[in-house]
């Protein structure tokens, strides 16, 4: 990657969000409690890896509030979307320019309404990586934080771009 490649111009390229399994929303796998557990989180991040891999925007916005904030970038306005469809119109640019991805998350770290978890995706985004066979391997954590029904309120993204295709390392993801 050309050093001077500002920010912006991945994400637009296509490498980010970052982020549903056949979308089983998360308020039906909330513990009744109400109370968040990290079976609830992960159920929650299969749901967005699998709206990622299909870039299925429907599908990743049904997992948002309707009010819920999404930073692709923290503290960069032009890369904050506030609502479901500005997280729709992000999503179908993010990953318009993507393909073959595969995504898996560590075990998510829960306190209250809010939880962090690590992805590790890889995938080919020829804008991002011309050369050869396309391969880049996203690393992120996200802090999200939820409403009681189980959607996410706040999705801040804090991520890694390595060009080809890694495997995460030996104990990666566990808590």
């Amino acid at each position: 990657m050309n050093p001077r490649t500002h920010r912006r111009t991945l994400l637009r390229a296509g490498m980010a969000a970052l982020p549903l399994a056949a979308v089983t929303s998360a308020a039906q796998a909330a513990e009744p409690s109400g109370r968040l557990t990290t079976a609830d989180v992960s159920c929650w991040t299969d749901a967005y890896l699998e709206a990622w891999r299909t870039k299925n925007d429907a599908a990743a916005v049904r997992l948002f509030t309707p009010d819920a904030v999404y930073e692709a970038v923290p503290g960069v306005a032009a890369q904050t979307f506030r609502g479901r469809d500005a997280i729709a119109r992000y999503w179908r640019d993010i990953t318009a320019g993507q393909s073959d991805m595969t995504g898996r998350h560590g075990t998510p770290v829960v306190t209250g309404n809010r939880a962090a978890v690590e992805l590790w995706v890889t995938l080919r985004a020829p804008a991002i990586n011309p050369d050869g066979d396309h391969w880049v391997t996203f690393l992120e954590s996200n802090v999200l934080l939820f409403a009681p029904d189980g959607r996410c309120r706040r999705n801040t993204e804090y991520w890694n771009l390595q060009m080809g295709r890694l495997d995460p390392p030996q104990g990666w993801g566990a808590a």
